[in-house]
């Protein structure tokens, strides 16, 4: 028992630390070299900077940890890219909104200028002065500064409507990187929020978790093979169906969504089963009506497999599963009648039932997306487990088919 819930209270731990965790999302790194190496980021940025970048090849390979010192630049696939930079005299991760030979760079409440000589000019109402790839430029404003960038061809013209809007100046300085033939990069203006609910929404290496319920339909069988030393125990060749319910937690472990994902579960069950049993002996008949009923806890890991895109996909899954018994309760009630047909009635509560049972499984089935956020499925499994009984002696099994309805949502 006590193993038991030691194992549930661990599984139900991992679960929760999993899906706590920050979510990995595609993306890539930039070396100092310049080389490019693609990946996964962890999302942990709170903001337009940060201090850290935590990246790993794929999703269950080992994580690196890179700091501002150590990179160029890094990016998620769908949203921001960072670029290492100086900001107060401390090196750090900060949005970088236009990248080229000019960049444009935005800490949440300032953009800068960086590169052609300007070293993170601030861009608002104040004035200054900058060396600007060897001129000297004395500017008023921000608009004034823009204005007299050098612009040898005379290829670029600062629009009328210019202000202090992130994406719109991120257009205006790819249009001066583009004036000087260089072509610049633009990148997405999203807060870390917003590039993760887009993640989320287009469905990118998410966890889910859910509720499920069903049917279970099994067979037990007990025989005993030595009748030496254990005395009465009953013998089980019978269907018993019951519901069950419980929670599930799905982690996919490949690149490609629902490719491949390791599932567990946990699920309530109740059984309650009768069995009439008559024996006879050269001097005795005995005949017993017996009532075992238990509420148990079932754990399965498996791993799930899906082969097809779209909205309705196909799995089969394989894996183990642990049962534990949380509370039995067992009656035999019965007559012993001799051969002069004298009737003694008599009352047996005694008998070992194993307190845990372990075995394999397989099933298929089928899920379907009602929404990015939402799925439902049907699956049918089956099971086979060791018997009930603890004793030695005794040849049973348990032979399960479930039918099982889930509801997911990320």
């Amino acid at each position: 028992m006590r193993r038991g819930l030691l194992i549930i209270i661990l599984t139900v731990s991992l679960c929760g630390i999993m899906s706590a965790q920050s979510e990995f999302m595609n993306g890539y790194i930039i070396k100092k070299d310049g080389s490019y190496t693609y990946g996964q980021l962890k999302f942990t940025s709170k903001g337009y900077t940060a201090k850290e970048c935590l990246f790993r090849w794929f999703d269950i390979s080992t994580e690196h940890l890179f700091m501002p010192g150590d990179l160029e630049a890094f990016g998620f696939t769908h949203g921001m890219r960072y670029k290492s930079v100086f900001d107060g005299g401390v090196k750090v991760f900060m949005s970088c909104l236009t990248d080229g030979e000019l960049d444009l760079l935005y800490d949440g409440s300032r953009m800068y200028l960086n590169g052609m000589g300007l070293d993170m000019e601030p861009l608002g109402s104040n004035a200054g002065s900058v060396n600007a790839d060897g001129e000297m430029v004395i500017y008023s404003d921000y608009k004034d500064l823009i204005e007299k960038l050098p612009d040898p061809d005379n290829k670029f013209s600062v629009p009328s409507d210019i202000s202090l809007n992130p994406e719109k100046m991120a257009e205006v300085i790819a249009s001066y990187n583009s004036s000087r033939g260089v072509m610049a990069q633009v990148f997405a203006l999203k807060n870390p929020s917003g590039v993760y609910e887009e993640m989320r929404n287009l469905g990118a290496f998410m966890s889910n978790y859910g509720v499920l319920a069903g049917m279970n339909a099994s067979r037990y069988d007990a025989e005993k093979v030595n009748y030496s030393h254990l005395g009465f125990v009953p013998e089980m060749d019978f269907f018993e169906v019951t519901p069950l319910f419980g929670l599930w937690y799905n982690r996919p472990l490949s690149r490609k969504k629902d490719y491949i994902s390791a599932q567990g579960e946990v699920m309530v069950f109740t059984t309650n089963v009768y069995i009439y049993d008559e024996r006879e002996t050269s001097y005795v008949t005995q005949r017993s009506d017996i009532n075992l009923s238990y509420t148990g806890i079932k754990v399965p890991l498996f791993l799930k497999v899906s082969l097809l895109e779209g909205s309705v996909k196909p799995f089969f899954s394989a894996g183990g599963f642990a049962m534990f018994n949380l509370g039995a309760k067992y009656s035999r009630e019965g007559e012993n009648e001799d051969y002069f047909h004298v009737v003694r009635p008599f009352t047996d509560n005694t008998i070992l039932l194993n307190t845990s049972m372990f075995g394999a499984l397989a099933g298929v089935g089928v899920r379907k997306e009602l929404s990015p956020k939402k799925s439902f499925s049907l699956e049918v499994r089956a099971e086979y487990g060791s018997g009930i009984y603890d004793r030695e002696g005794i040849k049973q099994k348990t032979i399960s088919f479930n039918l099982i309805a889930g509801f997911d949502f990320l």
